[in-house]
């Protein structure tokens, strides 16, 4: 009785080995390819991000297929596979910046009890589809961005020595429309080799506009660059939104001596573009103009448009207008990027004999910005070095470097990651910088991903 009643419990034991085997095997495969599709999804929308065209699914399913390999290939081995599954993988376009992607994954082992009846094996396969839900999250995007004089200089080495051999003969900080009066339309040519000249009382003439004399010339300044863009930026985003804008929100500020909020946050993209393309240097009014020659009595520079770049003032109007901050599940509670733009320095009024001082204070701002669930993109467009120039080494100087205290350090600082910040130094980097912050804010948005 022994003998005979043996087999059928060697029979059930193998059984239950197989079965447990089996499920075992389904549950670390499925796992398996439920991370490759999210990883591979997530792959293959990067890819769509940053190389728009018609080629672009044949490259998201390359993009899909590395991802997933890598991400089987990890965690099989965590699983104790050996070797690790080859994925099967499929891509399924849904818009120009969205897909599908359909990972499957089969693995075969020993069956025991095909071992006592007759050598088999038992086979599992799994599948796994993610979607990279686009729409799917609320997000708003904050525009800050310096117009300030120093907005004014060349965006290229180029326009930089146009601008100084053209007829308003200045390199830096010459924008002063406020300065021709309405006696004449003349204006008076400054010598380049120090910049203290820009501000002589020899001539009641009013300084050259090089922001007119730019146009005319069609030379570029780095506020030119940075208006296209901005413009691209909105372009890319209607593009990316398709049919359904409800879900992204634009607003753009500006600052200099004054804060002004040009866009309020809306879901117009349309409008968005438009207004973008309105952006430019801030009407400021330096000396030597009929409004503040000092032979026509005194100023009160603490109050006067003189071209200040007030940043802590303008940081405390963005962070006490800011409104449904949140994870990106509704338009109360929106994933929030702030894209800041300056030269880095606070340019305010002092005691000084320039009338004004210059301080990197605004960092407290920043700091509070990041605290309050907003990703903050910087973007430091760094002043022109002036050597020789007794305001530029007197007022700027001692925060040029790196590291706390200068302007790059402060900069960088309000950054949310190393990896969102950027030093731009001329025209082209300005429009890099934000291609490259779009990318981050389009893969960083889209990651809620079903399966």
């Amino acid at each position: 009785m022994a003998a005979l009643s043996i087999v059928p419990v060697m029979i059930g034991i193998a059984v239950a080995v197989d079965l447990g085997s089996l499920v075992t095997t389904r549950s670390h495969l499925q796992s398996i390819a439920d991370a490759a599709s999210l990883q591979a999804t997530k792959a293959a929308n990067d890819y769509l991000v940053s190389n728009p065209g018609t080629s672009s699914v044949i490259g998201a399913l390359a993009a899909a297929q590395t991802a997933a390999q890598a991400s089987v290939t990890a965690n099989a081995a965590e699983s104790g596979i050996s070797p690790a599954p080859v994925p099967s993988v499929t891509y399924k376009s849904l818009t120009s910046y969205s897909g599908s992607v359909t990972v499957s994954l089969s693995e075969t082992s020993p069956s025991y009890f095909g071992g006592l009846i007759s050598s088999g094996n038992n086979t599992v396969s799994v599948t796994s589809t993610a979607t990279m839900a686009e729409g799917n999250s609320y997000i708003q995007v904050l525009f800050v961005v310096d117009i300030s004089n120093s907005m004014g200089v060349g965006g290229t080495t180029v326009d930089i020595t146009a601008l100084e051999n053209g007829s308003g003969q200045c390199a830096f900080a010459c924008h002063d429309p406020s300065g021709y009066s309405a006696a004449t339309n003349s204006c008076n040519p400054r010598s380049t080799s120090s910049t203290s000249q820009r501000h002589s009382h020899a001539s009641t003439l009013p300084s050259c506009d090089t922001r007119t004399t730019a146009k005319a010339e069609g030379i570029n300044l780095k506020i030119d660059y940075v208006n296209q863009a901005v413009q691209t930026f909105i372009s890319e985003l209607q593009s990316y939104a398709q049919d359904d804008r409800t879900h992204i929100t634009v607003g753009i500020d500006t600052f200099g001596t004054n804060f002004t909020q040009v866009l309020a946050p809306t879901t117009d993209l349309n409008n968005a573009a438009t207004v973008a393309a309105a952006i430019d240097l801030e009407d400021a009014t330096p000396l030597a103009n009929a409004n503040d020659n000092p032979n026509q009595g005194s100023t009160n520079y603490s109050v006067y448009n003189y071209g200040y770049t007030k940043t802590s003032a303008a940081l405390q109007q963005v962070l006490s207008g800011l409104s449904n901050v949140g994870d990106g599940s509704s338009a109360s509670s929106m994933k929030t990027y702030i894209i800041f733009l300056s030269d880095g320095a606070e340019d305010i009024f002092g005691s000084t004999a320039w009338h004004r001082i210059v301080d990197v204070n605004y960092s407290t701002l920043c700091s509070q910005l990041k605290g309050g669930n907003v990703r903050v993109f910087s973007i430091w467009a760094p002043y022109y070095a002036i050597p020789g120039d007794s305001q530029y080494q007197a007022l700027v100087e001692p925060f040029a470097g790196t590291g706390s205290g200068s302007m790059q350090g402060t900069m960088e600082g309000c950054a949310t990651s190393s990896a969102d910040y950027f030093e731009a130094n001329d025209g082209p980097a300005i429009q890099q910088a934000f291609s490259t912050t779009f990318d981050s804010i389009i893969s960083d948005s889209a990651l809620h991903l079903t399966q």
